[in-house]
């Protein structure tokens, strides 16, 4: 596993945690936009993007894991 990959996981989960906490802190109703969130699935640009963001990294993190199986079973 490369460490480069564990940044970018970590990077795409602090980016996420950082999007919703500045929804939650600076918009007015930020808790109940959250929790409307948590509900829904209804979310800012923002926590979208991030969200996506953190999609794209689990991806990438799991083909990582997955290649040195793939080379085993073949």
């Amino acid at each position: 596993m490369e460490s480069s990959q564990v940044t970018a996981l970590r990077e795409a989960i602090e980016n996420l945690i950082n999007a919703k906490l500045q929804d939650v802190l600076s918009r007015p109703n930020g808790l109940q936009r959250l929790i409307a969130n948590r509900q829904s699935g209804v979310a800012s640009p923002d926590i979208r993007d991030a969200e996506k963001r953190l999609e794209q990294a689990l991806g990438e993190f799991s083909e990582n894991l997955s290649r040195p199986l793939q080379e085993m079973d073949a």
